[in-house]
């Protein structure tokens, strides 16, 4: 009995020691975390406006006919403009033009050749800037918007007679039998030729900073367009900082009215550069006249044509000057020629570069050599000063049984105190080509 305890005991202690040598079983814990990025995508619609293209001419007209501008119109800078024929704003409608733009006209004769009128009625308003102004010029001109100055790269101011001008035409008083006429240079027989009227306060818009430049073709012999042309244009028109350059006829003419010019260049002009008619009753002031060898005269005035004598002008023309050719033979008459009854005051009057030129006439008529105000059927003349070795005398060979060799209004000079501003004139072609 006691044996088989033992044993029992024995038995029990080795499986205690086998249990201690068992390997050990570790149970971790471990928490894995899973990062999810989640994209959303959201749709959105974008309108893209369609590409514009703009073109680098556009046309105006065809065919060299009649193109009428029948509503309000714009021309604008970011292209430059084609006239061909004529091109009519007609009755109430206006025709604005931006600063900077460039005009060309194609280059046609006679009847077919381009020209812009504004009718009766209808208006412009081209306003350019000292740095931005408005040209208008021929077809075969290569001056484009990389010109910045304006100046035309082979253009030169003797290249004339390359298209028509600028015709506006209004409702003042003109000095014509029955009040109205036809405007010279277009053929007649067409409602928008007319000019004249009895509201001297007419509107025809405005032009200022604008240079026409080798125009003046004619329809027929002494039936010309020139540069800029006016009938019967009313005084709230405003006509300021304008250049005309190489124009075959004249530079500026003015038919009757009552329209002011201030800052005014003719440059190389064939015929005459100021030419007033039928009872001009404006004011033109602050002038640079710049001739060639054949250009006829600074002025030519003329009277009424009203055979009644009721509408007889009174012009004022102020602050000019006279830049002739040195050495011209070929004409030396261009100092001006005041007939046909003139009527009105030409003052501060500065004669440059003129040895050998005179006074072409003077109508005796008219003449008034005590006058000092503006009269009916009174011609006057101030400050006129000739900076010459010319003598007086010479000077006024072709005037003297009507004003004397020595009239009080007028001296040889050495040099002048009177004349235009020329500072004003730094945006034109005129200036930035013989004056630098």
């Amino acid at each position: 009995m006691k044996n088989k305890i033992y044993s029992l005991i024995l038995t029990s202690g080795i499986l205690f020691l086998s249990c201690e040598n068992d390997p050990e079983t570790v149970y971790e814990t471990v928490t894995v975390t899973e990062t999810v990025v989640v994209t959303e995508t959201e749709t959105v619609t974008v309108e893209v406006p369609a590409t514009v293209t703009i073109p680098e001419t556009q046309t105006v007209g065809s065919d060299s006919g009649i193109y009428y501008i029948n509503e309000d119109t714009t021309w604008t800078n970011d292209r430059i403009w084609i006239m061909d024929g004529k091109i009519v704003v007609q009755d109430q409608v206006t025709l604005t033009i931006q600063p900077g733009t460039i005009i060309k006209s194609t280059s046609l004769t006679g009847v077919d050749s381009t020209a812009l009128i504004v009718a009766k009625g209808g208006k412009i308003r081209a306003i350019g800037t000292a740095d931005a102004p408005i040209v208008f010029t021929d077809i075969e001109d290569q001056l484009d918007y990389t010109n910045t100055n304006r100046v035309s790269p082979n253009r030169v101011a003797t290249d004339t007679g390359k298209w028509g001008g600028i015709i506006l035409l209004g409702n003042a008083t003109v000095g014509e039998d029955g009040g109205e006429d036809d405007i010279e240079g277009i053929a007649s027989g067409y409602p928008w030729t007319k000019y004249g009227g009895t509201n001297d306060a007419d509107d025809s818009g405005v032009m200022s900073y604008v240079s026409i430049r080798h125009n003046g073709i004619a329809i027929s012999e002494g039936n010309e367009i020139q540069g800029l042309t006016m009938g019967g244009v009313g005084s709230t028109t405003t006509i300021s900082n304008i250049e005309v350059v190489g124009s075959d006829d004249d530079g500026i003419e003015i038919f009757g009215g009552t329209v002011n010019v201030t800052n005014l260049v003719i440059y190389a002009n064939t015929d005459d550069a100021v030419d007033l008619d039928e009872g001009y009753a404006g004011t033109i002031t602050n002038v640079v006249v710049q001739t060639k060898a054949a250009t006829d005269n600074i002025f030519e005035i003329d009277g009424t044509e009203d055979s009644t004598d009721a509408n007889d002008g009174q012009f004022t023309i102020k602050d000019v000057t006279y830049i002739g050719v040195e050495g011209n033979t070929t004409k030396t008459d261009q100092l001006g020629h005041w007939k046909s009854d003139a009527t009105g005051t030409t003052e501060n009057v500065l004669y440059t570069v003129m040895d050998g030129q005179v006074i072409e006439g003077i109508d005796a008529d008219t003449y008034s050599a005590t006058a000092t105000t503006n009269a009916v059927n009174t011609l006057i003349f101030k400050n006129f000063q000739f900076q010459t070795t010319t003598t007086l005398a010479a000077i006024l060979a072709n005037t003297a049984d009507t004003t004397t060799a020595t009239p009080a209004w007028a001296s040889v000079v050495s040099s002048g105190s009177v004349g235009a501003d020329t500072s004003v004139f730094g945006w034109t072609m005129w200036y930035q080509t013989t004056q630098q």
